[in-house]
């Protein structure tokens, strides 16, 4: 089975759980903390898996159906290693081997092409039993915890090309008609979503010198260009990327992104818990969500810390926002390294409208990265740069699916 399979399947223990916990017309106690102890569970769930995302269906599909062909793809992907690719870059040389062969079967034919799927396998190879991959004393470098996914944004690899993503978006309405009166023609109407790859990049440099002294210092950094790029590709989607010049493609984020519901909740009402109970009810629109619980929200952390620091007016007993919004069947993530302020004009939280939410957000991720090791353009210095090129971008097909939280005046 693979890592992705079953973490999802875990995941799918704990929404189910987590639903029949908001099922529960009069919750205990018990029955609250069981729900902070799942959702926490399942943020922790949602980052292992960003870690396997890139293995993506392709893949899965080969290991399902196992026949003759496939199972040779699984072994020549086995024998590929993340280090040969940088051999060969070293030496400016051809690849070869099972790495010139996986990336022929791949369909990548360009000089220096990489496999972004084999960055993935190598990450998660840092953390079995393989005495030859474990890092026992090194201490990678945190990064804000990756929340897409919480609001249901689908991550897709994709092959080389245009990546489109065809919605319906007007049809027939069902209508009572009597004998023999005919069904009126109506007008469909469908629309593709169109994404091109915007190039985006981590790099890293380090001495020789630190390279002698520090046993697996490379494969740490390139564990770390992993990290950075899917952390990279998740702050993107919150906060939109204006791109380094004219030349380079915007990518608007869900602050930006045109189409959204934008519910607003006032200065004076942000601090009081019926007022921002509210706010989140105006997203129930019974289409995209049915309830408080078809609400996949991500708060922005000062959002967060006004809630759990601000003790809710609309009742007796001290409650906390926080605590008051639980009662009442909301949940959230938070999420670090977006803009968090809580004043006039910032946003509190973003939120995914569970019902039909598959491919309703997209990102699209090309498979087709560079990995270049380059000892010579700073040979007199002693110093060696990794760089990580990766193709990517970013749409909501269907952009009814989301809303977000806003304080105004």
């Amino acid at each position: 089975m693979l890592p992705t399979t079953r973490i999802a399947l875990k995941q799918s223990t704990a929404r189910q759980r987590i639903n029949e916990l908001r099922s529960i017309d009069e919750p205990t106690d018990e029955h609250r903390a069981e729900m902070v102890t799942l959702t926490t569970e399942l943020q922790n769930l949602e980052i292992e898996y960003r870690a396997a995302v890139v293995a993506d269906e392709t893949v899965e599909t080969r290991e399902e159906t196992g026949d003759a062909e496939e199972r040779e793809y699984l072994e020549l992907r086995g024998r590929t290693r993340v280090g040969n690719y940088v051999a060969a870059a070293l030496e400016q040389r051809s690849l070869e081997g099972a790495e010139l062969e996986f990336n022929q079967a791949n369909g990548m034919k360009a000089a220096g092409a990489f496999p972004l799927e084999l960055l993935a396998l190598e990450r998660r190879a840092t953390t079995d039993t393989d005495s030859q991959v474990t890092q026992t004393r090194w201490l990678d470098r945190l990064f804000a915890e990756t929340m897409a996914m919480r609001l249901g944004i689908t991550f897709e690899s994709v092959s080389p090309g245009v990546a489109s993503y065809p919605i319906t978006s007007a049809g027939a309405s069902a209508a009572q008609r009597g004998r023999g009166e005919a069904a009126a023609d109506a007008a469909w109407t469908v629309g593709v979503s169109e994404l091109k790859p915007t190039r985006n990049a981590v790099r890293a440099k380090f001495s020789e010198e630190d390279a002698m002294r520090l046993p697996g210092l490379e494969e740490g950094l390139r564990r770390d260009l992993g990290a950075a790029l899917t952390e990279g590709i998740d702050r993107v989607i919150f906060a939109g990327d204006a791109g380094a010049n004219e030349d380079t493609a915007d990518i608007a984020g869900l602050n930006t992104i045109a189409g959204l519901s934008e519910v607003t909740l006032t200065q004076a009402n942000k601090v009081k818990g019926a007022e921002t109970l509210a706010a989140f009810l105006g997203m129930v629109d019974g289409v995209h969500a049915a309830g408080l619980g078809d609400l996949n929200v991500v708060a922005l952390i000062g959002a967060y810390r006004l809630w759990e620091g601000t003790v809710a007016n609309a009742n007796a007993e001290n409650q906390t926002l926080a605590a008051f919004l639980r009662a009442a069947g909301l949940s959230w993530g938070t999420r670090g390294g977006i803009e968090d302020a809580t004043s006039n004009g910032k946003f509190g939280a973003f939120v995914g409208r569970a019902r039909g939410i598959a491919g309703a957000g997209v990102a699209a991720v090309w498979n087709s990265a560079m990995l270049i090791r380059d000892p010579y353009s700073d040979a007199a210095k002693g110093e060696v740069s990794l760089t990580l090129s990766y193709f990517w971008n970013f749409g909501l097909p269907r952009s009814a699916s989301f809303a977000r939280l806003k304080f105004v005046s």
